[in-house]
């Protein structure tokens, strides 16, 4: 299945804004705090919004999505765009609070409505595509930001950048009458749910479906044809009548309530490790002596070691290589470098060390969760955007609330350490898995 082209320039605008915004809001952190004259720790609901807009979306998802994706794609592109000036020029906290709450449920809104736009058979490859603009432009939101800084003028004006595209975007979302009747299955009930099935997969890792086919063949659920119904539908609407049944078939086996519940906590810890460094690392660079500016560059390593990690990760799960186990000693000996060295050149090696190992922790969990025997997709969806929620929330917070009462490198080890400890843990047990 092809895509008409402003369908696919749609998608790319809105995971490009994604990426870049969401992935600078460690930086931004920073710099508000200095504009603000206060200690980073206190700013701490910065980092919550993506999780909060997340929450919103998945609960109000299906009602959102029910008049189409189009209107919630408009809604959430004006959102975020609001979100992004508020957070760019807000001369106060509470300007500041309302922007990145705005721009956490516009990037959350973006989450749900690209599986939508993306439907058929072919989802997978688009889904992928669409991902991969999210992982070049996290690249040069920090980066921009930095750039900025180092002039002396204000680097949150970087987040500008996002607008008119985010704009256009907007403009860019008017109905064809064309594809106002795409068939009696275009406007069903269960597209809402399959786009929260779908949109799990995207949440804090923008090339998770690009595993799917490793995954597949390492005895976890491909995340792709999970959510998206590629290679199942029959192309009349986001997913075809083979996906819409799954559900019931699904439904015939209750799940083990403790094996579900076991395999959700692993997705809270995978992304809890990944957000602790997503917003503190610049925090923890500027600590080591760098200009808040050149501090934001330097935490774009992480991001680079992530990439880099993604894209070596499916040949590795296609080969039996445990990457859970293998990445939990990656991110925790990258850990250690960060916490014990106070120079910027090591705990910049330290970051790029940890962001190769946490690669691959969400996917795959994430997989394994929609894998679990007789849980219905839509309920694994819903599960699965709790648990990501969940630790976007939290874990960031907690790690502040460490660094406040002792410092920052301490709170790696205490935080960090343990819970990749436990992520190996979980992975040990029963058949040998990546």
């Amino acid at each position: 299945m092809s895509w008409d082209r402003r369908v696919v320039r749609q998608v790319g605008l809105a995971q490009a804004a994604l990426g870049f915004t969401v992935n600078s809001l460690g930086a931004c952190l920073v710099l508000l705090a200095a504009d603000l004259d206060s200690a980073p720790e206190e700013l701490a609901w910065l980092s919550s919004s993506f999780g909060v807009g997340l929450l919103v979306a998945g609960v109000t998802g299906r009602w959102a999505l029910r008049p189409g994706p189009r209107p919630a794609l408009l809604g959430s592109a004006l959102v975020a765009a609001a979100g992004t000036i508020l957070l760019a020029i807000g001369a106060s906290a509470v300007m500041a609070a309302a922007g990145a709450l705005l721009l956490g449920l516009g990037a959350a809104g973006f989450v749900l409505v690209t599986p939508a736009l993306l439907g058929g058979p072919d989802a997978a490859a688009g889904l992928a595509r669409a991902y991969a603009a999210g992982s070049v432009s996290a690249l040069f939101g920090p980066l921009a930001i930095g750039a900025l800084a180092a002039t002396g003028l204000s680097g949150r004006l970087a987040l500008l950048i996002a607008v008119p595209p985010l704009l256009f975007l907007a403009a860019d979302t008017r109905p064809r009458r064309s594809a106002a009747a795409t068939g009696p299955d275009a406007g069903a009930v269960s597209v809402p749910d399959a786009v929260s099935v779908s949109a799990t997969a995207t949440v804090s890792s923008s090339d998770a479906v690009s595993f799917s086919d490793a995954v597949s063949r390492s005895d976890a659920v491909s995340v792709s044809s999970s959510g998206s119904g590629s290679g199942r539908g029959t192309g009349d609407g986001p997913l075809g009548s083979g996906e819409r049944a799954r559900p019931r078939v699904e439904a015939a086996r209750a799940p083990s309530v403790w094996r579900a519940a076991g395999v959700w906590a692993t997705i809270v810890v995978a992304v809890s490790i990944e957000f602790c460094f997503t917003i503190w690392s610049t925090t923890r660079l500027q600590a080591t002596g760098l200009p808040a500016g050149a501090a934001a560059a330097a935490a774009t390593t992480f991001l680079v070691g992530m990439a880099a990690g993604r894209l070596a990760a499916p040949r590795l799960i296609a080969r039996r290589v445990p990457v859970i186990l293998v990445g939990c000693g990656l991110a925790a000996a990258g850990t250690v470098v960060v916490a014990l060295f106070d120079a910027p050149v090591p705990v910049t090696l330290g970051l790029a060390l940890a962001g190769l190992g946490v690669a691959p922790f969400y996917p795959v969990t994430l997989a394994r969760f929609v894998q679990v025997p007789g849980l219905p997709t839509a309920r694994a969806a819903a599960y699965g955007a709790l648990a990501s929620g969940t630790a976007i929330l939290a874990a960031p917070a907690t790690l502040a609330a460490l660094g406040a009462a002792l410092d920052l490198r301490t709170a790696y080890l205490v935080a960090v350490l343990p819970l990749a400890l436990v992520l190996a843990a979980a992975t040990l047990p029963g058949r040998a898995r990546p």
